[in-house]
Formats: structure tokens, C-alpha cells, sequence
């Protein structure tokens, strides 16, 4: 499944207690996920969880590997790519890296936020020019304990400053509201934790949005009331948007407006605020 496709319809804002390993999975390779990476992901903890590495095993093929890769770089709480160079160019001799990894740091680059994207490298070799502005460190794996510390470190350092509004889902999300979605959010935003039914006055077009907010995965069916009446929740991705719309976007005043504004002695409320 192409990434597009899996991003619009399977993803979630329920990240797993896991960081996406990119990486060679030449044996010459194991070592360094073995001692250093992996040790260094799991003495990292989310809300007391500890994190485990996951990798996508080669050994599948086709649209099963691809719809993995897509689903783990998705829901992963960070992705870690191992981009060291693995040869040189027979004609060349220029430095190359390996082709799945970097397809893998480009599916990241495009659906997640910038501080969630961990590149490490082994080697002092020309960077990629596409890649080139994406931070990176350079970590040298034969000194395991220093390795794992700083690898460690730089994971715990992504965590603290990764912010989800930023996420480039998060923002189409946003982007694409209606009217009635960004009202029914405001109105969400100050119960987060709260079910609720719909309420008998409202009328067509606001559950027309209902429907609308389920269809992009910001709410949820989780029952009914004892009136027989559907009862919805935000999801983990509702609370993002809702506090995104109720205290980040700007606000306009448009000509229509302050004239009609003029005509009943109000004054102008302004313009971006």
C-alpha cells in the first residue's frame, strides 16, 4: 500500500511504546542494533512505559513489507535511521547509502514532525543533499558505552521538545476543517475527557459535521445513552486539533464585517490577531 493511501485511511494518533528502527540488516550490522541502539531505545521511557526498537523484517516482500514500514514510522514514537555509508561506488567511488533505508527517512520526513526523526551516521562522508538539512549526529559504534549514552540522550532530548501540533497530519487535519467542525471542536476542546450525545436541537448541518469529524478520526463511537442516542469521545488526535483551533488560529476581520459593524455602533474588532 502506497504511504499516501495508508496515511489517509488506517492512520491513528495512538503512538505505540516503540521507536521505528531504519537500518542495514546486513549481519556485519547486528552488532551496533544489538549493543548500542537497542540498549539505548530501551533505557527510554513514555509516561513510565519503556520503549522497545522495532525493525521491519526483510525477509517479506511486496505490499506486506511496505504497509509495515508505512504503519510503524506512523505510530512509533520517534523514528531512529541508521544512514551510515555502506560502499563506495565502483565507477565513481563516491560513498552510497543504503537505498531502503533512505526510502524509509523519506516516508518519515514526509508524515512526521521534524523532532521525531532521529539520522545517525558512522562516517565523515559527503551527506545526501536531500537529506542534508534534516539534523543528524555522528556516533562511532566502536565505543559502545559512549554510543548508547549519546544515542540515548539525543532520543530523550527528541521526546521533550517533540510537539504534536507541529505533525504534518495534525496541521491537514486542521486545515481542512469546516464551520460547523471548528465549532463542535471548540466545544469538545473544554471537556477532553468527557462522552457526549447529541443534543435534539441540533440541527443538519452541525450533525453533518459529526459525521464528518468521525470520518477524519478527531472523534469516536464508544456507545450510547440510555435514551438510545449515539455517544462519541474525542480521540487521542481530537484533543491535538481541538487545542490547535481553540487557542492557534488567527483571527480576521473582513470589510463585510466592520461595515455591518459601523451600521450598529459597533467599532472594528481588528485584524490578525
Amino acid at each position: 500500500m502506497y504511504p499516501q493511501a495508508f496515511l489517509k485511511t488506517f492512520w491513528r494518533l495512538e503512538l505505540r511504546p516503540q521507536v521505528f528502527v531504519a537500518m542495514s540488516f546486513d549481519r556485519r550490522y547486528q552488532p551496533r542494533f544489538e549493543d548500542v541502539i537497542a540498549p539505548a531505545i530501551r533505557a527510554v521511557s513514555v509516561d513510565g512505559v519503556q520503549l522497545e526498537p522495532h525493525r521491519v523484517d526483510t525477509s517479506q516482500s511486496g505490499d506486506c513489507i511496505l504497509t509495515q514500514i508505512v504503519d510503524g514510522i506512523a505510530h512509533s514514537q520517534l523514528v531512529l535511521a541508521d544512514v551510515s555509508s555502506i560502499g563506495k561506488d565502483s565507477v565513481t567511488r563516491d560513498p552510497y547509502r543504503n537505498g531502503n533505508v533512505m526510502y524509509e527517512v523519506g516516508v518519515a520526513v514526509a508524515c512526521r514532525a521534524p523532532s521525531e526523526v532521529v539520522l545517525v551516521r558512522d562516517d565523515h562522508d559527503k551527506f545526501l543533499f536531500d537529506t542534508s538539512t534534516i539534523p543528524h549526529m555522528t556516533i562511532d559504534f566502536t565505543n559502545e558505552d559512549a554510543a548508547r549514552t549519546a544515542l540515548h540522550e539525543e532520543l530523550a532530548a527528541r521526546l521533550q521538545q517533540r510537539d504534536l501540533f507541529d505533525d504534518a497530519r495534525v496541521a491537514l487535519a486542521v486545515a481542512t476543517l469546516s464551520h460547523e467542525e471548528l465549532v463542535n471542536l471548540k466545544d469538545f476542546a473544554n471537556a477532553i475527557d468527557d462522552v457526549w450525545a447529541l443534543p435534539e436541537a441540533m440541527g443538519l448541518p452541525m450533525r453533518a459535521a459529526i459525521r464528518r469529524l468521525l470520518d477524519k478520526q478527531l472523534l469516536r463511537f464508544v456507545g450510547e445513552s440510555k435514551k438510545g442516542k449515539a455517544a462519541y469521545r474525542l480521540t487521542p488526535l481530537g484533543p491535538v486539533v481541538a487545542q490547535g483551533v481553540k487557542s492557534g488560529l488567527r483571527t480576521y476581520t473582513f470589510p463585510a464585517e466592520e461595515e455591518a459593524a459601523g451600521e450598529s455602533g459597533e467599532g472594528p474588532e481588528g485584524h490578525a490577531v
